[in-house]
């Protein structure tokens, strides 16, 4: 999965709300995004896929005691690009390499396509796309 020098944020199976809107993500991996500003309630950030490609997403978040963070803008184009369905397993990975942090991109995304037998999920293999 990650790289030596990359922590997992987190790794969801998408839902079809996530294949077709937007991406929930789990709210505590909030705290390893920067901080939104007291009255911003979005943020975009760059994340790298297996490839190398970068990809400009928007987090947000709901006003309010719960934040509910989604990411918005990007993110169809990225499942349209990636051929994203629903049985399939996306990761976020924050970096760790100071050369990375220096050009902008902290955050690396990868996909791991459903492996399915007899209709049903028998394991994860990465992405080619």
């Amino acid at each position: 999965m990650g790289e030596a020098n990359e922590k997992l944020l987190f790794s969801k199976t998408p839902t079809k709300t996530d294949i077709n809107n937007k991406f929930s993500v789990k709210r505590k991996s909030l705290a390893s995004f920067p901080p939104f500003g007291a009255q911003t309630y979005f943020q975009d950030f760059n994340a790298e896929d297996e490839k190398g490609k970068k990809w400009l997403f928007r987090l947000r978040i709901r006003k309010g005691k719960h934040k509910k963070p989604v990411i918005s803008a990007g993110w169809r184009r990225f499942v349209r690009q990636k051929g994203l369905k629903i049985h399939d397993k996306v990761s976020f990975f924050i970096g760790h390499n100071e050369a990375e942090i220096a050009t902008g991109v902290e955050y690396k995304i990868k996909v791991q396509k459903a492996v399915i037998v007899f209709k049903a999920v028998s394991g994860h293999a990465p992405c080619s796309g």
